[in-house]
Order: C-alpha cells, then sequence, then structure tokens
C-alpha cells in the first residue's frame, strides 16, 4: 500500500525524527529525512539538509521532493535568542510548502501549550502557556498559524518523549550529570504523560494515512512524575536512581500537573494502542532481553 508513497520527515536526526524515519523506511514509505546540523542521527532515508527558517529553500526542495505526507518533527534548542521565531519560521515555511505541493501534513506540537492550572485537558480547551513559557507560547502561536494556512493539516500534541538508550533527549541530561560527578535532580511534583517514541512514530504513520484534520492529543496513557520516569529510564540504561537520583520540588513557575486527555486519540487509532511505560519497556525487552 506504500510502496513509492513518500514521506518528508523534518527534524529526522532527532528524539522523535529518528525513530520514525527508521519506521517509515520499513514499512515501505520513501522516506526523505530532513536535518539541519546533526547528519550523523539520521537513521534511514535520503538525508536532505535544509534550514527551515529559509521559506525560499523549503519551497524548492519540497517542491523537488513532492512528498504525499510531510511529518514536522524539528525542534529547536529552547535558549539564546531567536528560537521563538524559528518556531514561528518553520511553521510557516513548512506549512505553505505543503500546501503548495498538496502535501498531507502533520505537525508536532506540545503540552506545554497549558500552563497546568486544570486537571485535564483535552483538545477543546483554549490554549494558555505559563506567562513565562516562551516555548509554550511560540508554540500556541505556531499551532494557530499552521491552523490558519492549512485547515487540512493534523497537529499532535504530545509530552515527554522518551526511549531506552543513552542518546534519548530524557536520558542524555541525565547521563551527562552522572559522568561529570553530580546529582541528577529529577521533581516529585510535576506531572505529564510521557510517551514512548517508537510508539509515537507508530501512532503518527497511521495517522498519515487518515484525512484527520485539526488538533489530537497524543501521549502516553499514564501520568508520571518527572522523578518516576525519569528512575525508570536510568534503571533501564543500566543504573541505580539511588545512587544518583536527588528528589527535588519542582520551580515554582513551572507547570506542576499537565496531563492531556486522549480520548479521542483512542477513538480516531484502530491499529496502534499508547503503551504505558512498563508496557513499552516490556516489549523493549522482548526484543533485546533484560536493559
Amino acid at each position: 500500500m506504500r510502496r513509492g508513497r513518500r514521506v518528508f520527515i523534518t527534524g529526522a536526526s532527532g528524539t522523535l525524527g529518528g525513530p520514525l524515519s527508521a519506521l517509515a523506511a520499513s514499512a515501505g514509505w520513501d522516506v526523505y529525512a530532513g536535518y539541519f546540523q546533526h547528519a550523523s542521527g539520521i537513521r534511514a532515508g535520503l538525508p536532505v539538509q535544509l534550514d527551515l527558517r529559509d521559506h525560499v529553500r523549503v519551497e524548492e526542495i519540497v517542491t523537488g521532493l513532492q512528498p504525499d505526507v510531510i511529518i514536522h518533527t524539528a525542534v529547536t534548542e529552547r535558549s539564546g535568542p531567536g528560537y521563538a521565531e524559528a518556531i514561528h519560521l518553520a511553521a510557516q515555511s513548512i506549512t505553505e510548502a505543503a500546501r503548495s505541493t498538496d502535501a498531507r501534513l502533520l505537525a508536532l506540537s506540545t503540552d506545554l501549550v497549558f500552563d497546568g492550572t486544570l486537571p485535564l485537558y483535552d483538545e477543546d480547551t483554549p490554549p494558555r502557556p505559563a506567562l513565562d513559557s516562551v516555548y509554550g507560547q511560540a508554540k500556541a502561536d505556531a499551532e494557530r498559524l499552521i491552523g490558519l494556512l492549512d485547515p487540512a493539516a493534523l497537529i499532535v500534541r504530545t509530552s515527554l518523549i522518551y526511549d531506552f538508550e543513552p542518546s534519548n533527549a530524557q536520558v542524555a541530561w541525565m547521563l551527562r550529570a552522572i559522568a561529570q560527578g553530580q546529582p541528577v535532580q529529577l521533581y516529585t511534583d510535576q506531572i505529564r504523560c510521557p510517551i514512548w517514541a517508537e510508539n509515537l512514530a507508530h501512532v503518527l504513520l497511521e495517522l498519515a494515512e487518515t484525512d484527520l484534520s485539526g488538533l489530537l492529543h497524543v501521549v502516553g496513557p499514564e501520568p508520571l512524575s518527572r522523578y518516576d520516569l525519569g528512575c525508570a529510564l536510568l534503571e533501564a540504561v543500566g543504573h541505580d536512581p539511588a545512587a544518583h537520583v536527588v528528589p527535588a520540588p519542582a520551580p515554582a513557575h513551572q507547570p506542576r500537573r499537565l496531563v492531556l486527555s486522549t480520548a479521542r486519540a483512542q477513538v480516531a487509532l484502530k491499529v496502534t494502542r499508547l503503551l504505558s511505560l512498563a508496557e513499552a519497556r516490556a516489549v523493549q525487552q522482548s526484543r533485546s532481553g533484560p536493559l
């Protein structure tokens, strides 16, 4: 069914883009793997170097590739000047390119478009980022822009994307701290809904073959503290959390509880089931033995 169908994945060297590219290729898609700097992170597909802030170049590349589907997973560093503008420019350029080539667009967003003051958020809840969340505000603005430019696009809000390997963003920072002899400080009172990168990749490829548009929340089914997630991931990569982790409260300005409803996603998904952390780890262990 997918043979000869083309998917262009932005951020293909990243936490989600890497597993997504590999899975898409194994499923029979012709994969074009967009990246900005880190070509070594490309796992599958034809590497395509691209600065998503360059509207003209993005249009040229996408017109040349003529993808059937674009999955916009690219992220930007949340520090330094200009990163909010980069989020806006990337959203605009990739959405306009999708419209001009009639490609189906799936764009990733975040639970941080909410401030954590409500116990549960569904797709009808108006975005309201924390007042000092530059990232959350930039992503909320990008959502509005994408919806305006391409009403047929699907915006997928997700949460902490984890994997059971040292290079994963949720793991790497802890391993750096351990290597430097520093304690790993994990928040016990910050609750989110982390999702396994491979599980999210399966979801995105299933959604790519639907005509669902608008907003969809795709997160893990189990709210977890940053402490519980971090300890589980450290254990999975061979470190004793008790030897390295220091429990701590989250800073006052950060959201305490960001739980997204997945009721709409569970109706939309006919093949892929959202996995808890324990279920994801069991799948991984069944492939490779004890982690």
